[in-house]
């Protein structure tokens, strides 16, 4: 702890340090400033300085542990800011006290904000917020609190030349003067609190209720620059103390990690107009409930319920849907205790943020309203900026909840379109029938996005009366970029399908206009097959597509896709293979999520594992049944719900006459 004043007596001082207990550094006999190894100075002493000027005011502000400046200020006022500060050590506090004519001689919310930025190391945008809340702070403090002055004496220039002569007057006068303003900062790993103190008269609770509580300033500054500089400001002791919390940043020291987004953390929102919020005010006191409603008047809510005991209260909370319930602790019938706890045990009312107000102020009060599910708590009587500020910070978190929810909703119904627009890029019953009946081809097939939206689909495409192709596509990640991708990939398709003569050819022609369309690191695995149905033969290509498995009526098989994806590279080749296709013969193509997914022994499946699934299950049975049975025993392997979209699709050649 560390004293210095302006032109006052050395014995002053020393008085002070003695009334205080404060030992004198580095003697009594020469109680000045010393220049040397600050670090050697014990934690609680009282330096004593006869002159101060600004280069000795940005020294003091740099000692370690707290900083109290200008002995004007009367003993109560030192002794009470002393015995708030004591306990606080260079790591964790800075402060001091002072009077007006220090404040107006001196920029002191500069110099206090460049002593903190070199302590916590914060960035310039952090110091320039606390910079302007402390300096619009102290004003408040010396202005409107110590010397009484209201802005509209400077609205125009003569006004202001009387103003400025008043200001010399009450700065002069010691009734004014020597009222204490003080200034403290205690911090810790994630937040900063800033408190400024004022021995001015406050505001009246008349004065209050007259305006609006967001106290406008009429000359445009005040109450709202500070509220819009800090993350969070509260006024008490009726706007005699102001609080102002800063969420830490991440330390230029590195001994101090503090990961907080500047930008994020000093981010302010214009206030919400809560004209449409409902609050149900649960008080028995015909006093209290009348001062309630007047105070929520004052926040412009029109829609204003009050119950007289806990069960009407509870009555009401069901008809009413409030958005905030202000709850008295005694009451009869049902205490504050038991109605906060059936409003917590029933899913319906269980969001709904509870403010408990109550005349006990202990720490087993407080611990008790929070561990019984309360939102906040207030105590009696009620400080109406105090109330003002808690009731305006639960309304607008559930209105912007409700924002949320219903932005959230209209999210799901968006994507629940998209969706059944992504569904309807896979062939539909009528279509497959159609191919079964002109080429003897019977298809099933399976098909689950992770997300509402995915990054895989599949088709088949008529290409002449003995030709058919059908193509399997999964584009990297999935999601609402993917699934995006499937939509352009599907229209390019249609635009050229009449075009298609070889799958080689058909993927290189895809890969140049994927290789223009898609995002660095964005890329589609594809496999294309062409079955002639009077040759009896498979020609198919593949870009790093699954290996299919082929059964020939005898045994499965795997086939080779070879080449890169879609979307890598322009220079890509791919290349055609051909296996016969004769009635019986079947064709199982995949997406990568079925060798890919991990199971609860975080194994993965491999394509012979996978292999055999399809042998046991579908070689035997019709198309649509073995399809099943393979699904059935992937699930088993690999539970849902898995990491990335799912597609099968197995293939059977029959005889055009076959029904």
């Amino acid at each position: 702890m560390y004293i210095t004043g302006d032109n006052v007596s050395k014995e002053k001082l020393l008085k002070i340090a003695d009334k205080c207990k404060l030992p004198v550094w580095p003697d009594a006999e020469n109680p000045f400033l010393h220049q040397g190894n600050l670090e050697e100075m014990p934690e609680s002493v009282c330096v004593v300085s006869d002159e101060l000027t600004e280069s000795r005011l940005e020294t003091l502000f740099q000692l370690p542990i707290t900083v109290l400046i200008d002995a004007q200020a009367s003993f109560k006022s030192i002794a009470d800011f002393i015995g708030q500060q004591k306990n606080h050590t260079f790591a964790d506090g800075l402060g001091f006290l002072l009077t007006g004519p220090v404040i107006y001689h001196y920029d002191v919310a500069l110099i206090f904000s460049k002593a903190l930025q070199k302590r916590q190391g914060f960035s310039d945008f952090r110091f320039e917020s606390i910079h302007l809340a402390l300096h619009e702070s102290l004003v408040n403090g010396l202005i409107h609190g110590n010397l009484r002055l209201s802005g509209k004496l400077r609205q125009n220039a003569a006004e202001y030349t009387s103003y400025s002569a008043l200001v010399r007057e009450r700065l002069n006068t010691p009734a004014y003067a020597r009222k204490a303003i003080s200034i403290a900062a205690q911090w810790n790993r994630t937040k900063m609190k800033i408190t400024v103190r004022d021995e001015g008269m406050g505001y009246s609770l008349g004065e209050i209720l007259k305006q609006t509580p967001s106290i406008r300033a009429t000359s445009g500054r005040g109450l709202r620059i500070i509220a819009g500089a800090a993350d969070s400001c509260t006024i008490d002791n009726y706007g005699k103390e102001i609080s102002l919390s800063f969420l830490r940043e991440k330390s230029q020291n590195p001994d101090v990690p503090l990961p907080i987004d500047p930008i994020r953390a000093t981010n302010t929102v214009p206030h919400e107009d809560l004209s449409q919020a409902k609050v149900l005010i649960i008080e028995d006191d015909k006093s209290n409930q009348a001062l309630l409603g007047g105070l929520l008047s004052q926040l412009g809510i029109k829609q204003i319920e009050i119950a007289e005991d806990g069960v009407q209260g509870l009555n009401k909370v069901l008809t009413v849907e409030p958005d905030l319930i202000i709850l008295d602790i005694g009451m009869p019938k049902l205490n504050g205790y038991e109605v906060l706890k059936r409003l917590k045990s029933t899913p319906y009312t269980y969001a709904i943020p509870v403010l408990i107000q109550t005349a006990s102020d202990t720490r087993e009060a407080r611990d008790k309203t929070f561990k019984s599910g309360a939102s906040d708590f207030i105590t009696k009587p009620i400080n109406p900026l105090e109330f003002f500020a808690r009731v305006r910070i639960h309304l607008e978190n559930k209105m912007l909840v409700n924002r949320l929810q219903k932005r959230l909703k209209q999210i799901h119904q968006e994507l629940s379109t998209a969706q059944s627009m992504q569904m309807g890029l896979l062939p539909h019953a009528e279509r497959l029938q159609a191919v079964h009946r002109q080429y003897g081809l019977d298809i099933a097939s399976y098909f689950e996005p992770s997300d509402k939206l995915g990054g895989d689909f599949w088709q088949v495409i008529e290409l002449d009366k003995q030709r058919v192709g059908f193509y399997l596509c999964d584009f990297s990640g999935h999601g609402l970029a993917s699934a995006l991708n499937t939509f352009r990939l599907h229209t390019l398709i249609f635009q050229m399908h009449d075009k298609i003569k070889q799958p080689s050819d058909f993927l290189s022609i895809l890969n140049h206009h994927l290789y223009a369309l898609l995002q660095r690191g964005q890329f589609a695995t594809f496999f294309f097959g062409i079955y002639h149905a009077a040759e009896e033969t498979l020609t198919y290509s593949g870009a790093a597509a699954p290996r299919p498995f082929h059964w020939d009526g005898k045994k499965w098989r795997v086939l080779t896709t070879r080449g890169l994806p879609l979307g890598i590279s322009q220079s890509a080749v791919y290349e055609n293979k051909t296996v016969p296709f004769k009635p019986g013969n079947r064709l199982f193509i995949y997406s990568d999520a079925l060798t890919e997914s991990i199971n609860e022994q975080h194994e993965q499946m491999s394509v012979k594992e996978l292999m055999n699934f399809v042998k046991e299950a579908s070689t035997q049975m019709p198309i649509r049944e073995g399809l099943t049975g393979v699904m059935n025993r992937f699930f088993t392997f690999a539970p849902p719900p898995v990491n990335d979209d799912i597609t099968a699709v197995l293939i059977e050649s029959q005889r055009k006459d076959m029904k």
